[in-house]
């Protein structure tokens, strides 16, 4: 996936949580953009893209149609994430004439959205509002659209989750068909503390969105989807936290900013250092992963290290990409549920196949060697 990030880190309200404040606290989110040398390195790199942010609809209107109609052009589609909140019937028309894939950012309605920070309360609530109107306003229109949100106590605790369902609900009878829930990062922001649960409360949570999902028509939370696929190696999720990622080239995700420089993944910027992207990826993190034990911070005997790899880097323990995931406990517990419903389906997961061991040894001989295969190929070849 190439990530276009014409703005840099430039946006209209601050989220307590984003994964770009490292970048704009140092001073090394840019945001100035030369389309002619943009338009020259996404040639180069022949790959569709997503506009992002920061918030990417802060860009001039027509320069943003500029953006679209190359994206239309070379790859007949465009994508976009966006907070929702600046989305004008100029944009809508953009949307459907340059065929826009539009992601929204919002973690519910009201007070459930408050960890989305713009300023005031008020600010705040307006800006919630307006977010959430533009979101039906584009599955009204017809817009291919989806949904972003994080796991928070503002949105997730029992008293809330109520009004979090019904929400989704309504969303889904107007043709919502994806949602991408993710767990609240903390970094080193303390005072997100307040918001994110606990390991323990985490999973509750999780666990509840995914029976809930079975009251759906439409709506899937793309989560649950991926970790059944990785149980079954039926295929690889276009989720890249799941594919064995190198913190320093990050193969998966290329960042391209407006001078249209080649750089990784926002979300391994812990220390607010845009890194350009080597040439090269190592996988020494996993291949030490495997051998490290867990109370070291390693997934040593862990029979999910096949689907789970220990995670995204950006999401390591203490800050450290070496070590895995600090939602390990969460996803083992989601995997090991998941585990139990497909053995009640009369299926074998990967997880307690008898070659389970044997597809390890191969991963590992393979990420040695610098290649990092699918898992779904790693067992079917």
């Amino acid at each position: 996936m190439v990530e276009l990030r014409l703005l840099g880190t430039k946006c209209n309200i601050g989220c307590q949580y984003c994964y770009q404040n490292p970048l704009r606290d140092s001073g090394n989110g840019n945001s100035t953009y030369d389309l002619d040398k943009v338009f020259g390195m996404l040639t180069n790199t022949g790959e569709p893209f997503v506009l992002w942010g920061g918030e990417p609809l802060l860009m001039n209107i027509d320069d943003l149609e500029k953006v679209f109609k190359f994206g239309f052009d070379r790859f007949g589609q465009n994508s976009l994430l966006t907070n929702g909140i600046l989305i004008t019937d100029k944009h809508v028309d953009l949307f459907k004439k340059y065929n826009v894939h539009v992601g929204v950012s919002i973690d519910g309605p009201g007070e459930l959205n408050d960890v989305r920070w713009a300023g005031t309360l008020e600010k705040t609530r307006l800006y919630t509002q307006r977010s959430n109107d533009n979101l039906i306003r584009l599955l009204n229109t017809g817009i291919p659209t989806g949904l972003n949100f994080q796991i928070t106590k503002c949105n997730s605790s029992e008293h809330r989750l109520p009004k979090m369902f019904e929400w989704l609900t309504t969303l889904d009878q107007l043709g919502l068909k994806n949602a991408r829930i993710h767990v609240l990062e903390v970094d080193y922001a303390e005072g997100l503390k307040n918001h994110a649960f606990d390991t323990e409360e985490n999973l509750q949570a999780f666990r509840e969105y995914k029976k809930f999902e079975k009251q759906l028509k439409n709506l899937k939370f793309d989560l649950f989807e991926n970790m059944r696929s990785l149980l079954l190696a039926t295929d690889q999720p276009q989720d890249c936290v799941w594919s064995a990622c190198d913190a320093y080239t990050t193969a998966a995700v290329s960042g391209i900013d407006g001078q249209g420089r080649k750089n990784n993944c926002g979300n391994t910027d812990k220390e607010g250092i845009n890194f350009q992207k080597p040439d090269q990826q190592g996988y020494e993190r996993y291949l030490a992963l495997y051998n490290v034990p867990d109370e070291y911070g390693g997934c040593k005997n862990c029979r999910f290290f096949l689907q789970c790899k220990g995670q995204c880097p950006g999401t390591a323990k203490d800050g450290d990409w070496r070590n895995k995931s600090e939602n390990c406990k969460l996803f083992k517990g989601l995997f090991e549920e998941i585990e139990q419903e497909i053995l009640t389906e009369g299926l074998t997961p990967i997880s307690l196949h008898p070659d389970r061991q044997l597809w390890e040894t191969k991963l590992l001989n393979n990420l040695s060697q610098g290649i990092n295969p699918t898992l779904h190929s790693l067992i079917n070849n």
